[in-house]
């Protein structure tokens, strides 16, 4: 991957699209955390994208690239999010056509129940959440992402995982310490 960005950032463009092509679902997966409609989702993305093409000469170390392009696109999520003046923020739906046709049942299912179990947290938690467990990044990876001190992106994991153990074990939803 380190080698298609470095292409990239020399101008090759297909090396950027494969990048892209690579990071797409990612990045839908992320964007649908804070917006709901599905239009505004296709804008954020492809404006990162956009964003992403521009800027990638000017990143230093390609091995961030995914940090980066995270970053850029949770910045134009909530750049969209404070335009609509948007209170709550649900993942109840879905594009299922699109979902269909890019994951195996067993995927489906899965990020289904995930999802349904994310959906009441609150958004820091739910992309902390996601970054954490669907992204692999570490604490510390995430502090930065997000620009929040680390000790605050465990708080969020922690009443994250508390409110989500309870929900599965037939709890209503309860919010601790908040």
């Amino acid at each position: 991957m380190e080698e298609l960005i470095k292409e990239a950032q020399k101008g090759n463009k297909e090396a950027f699209t494969l990048i892209i092509l690579n990071l797409k679902n990612d990045l839908y997966k992320i964007a649908k955390t804070r917006i709901t409609n599905e239009a505004d989702i296709q804008d954020a993305v492809q404006e990162t994208m956009i964003e992403t093409y521009k800027s990638i000469k000017k990143l230093k170390n390609p091995e961030k690239f995914k940090m980066w392009t995270i970053r850029i696109l949770i910045n134009k999520c909530n750049k969209i999010y404070r335009k609509k003046h948007i209170k709550d923020i649900s993942i109840d739906e879905y594009n299922m056509e699109k979902f269909l046709i890019t994951n195996s049942y067993k995927e489906i299912e899965d990020d289904l129940n995930f999802y349904n179990l994310i959906k009441d947290l609150k958004y820091e938690e739910r992309i902390v959440i996601i970054l954490y467990y669907m992204e692999k990044y570490t604490t510390k990876e995430i502090s930065k992402i997000l620009h929040m001190k680390e000790n605050t992106v465990k708080s969020h994991l922690f009443r994250a995982r508390k409110s989500i153990k309870y929900q599965y074990e037939g709890g209503e939803k309860h919010e601790f310490n908040r």
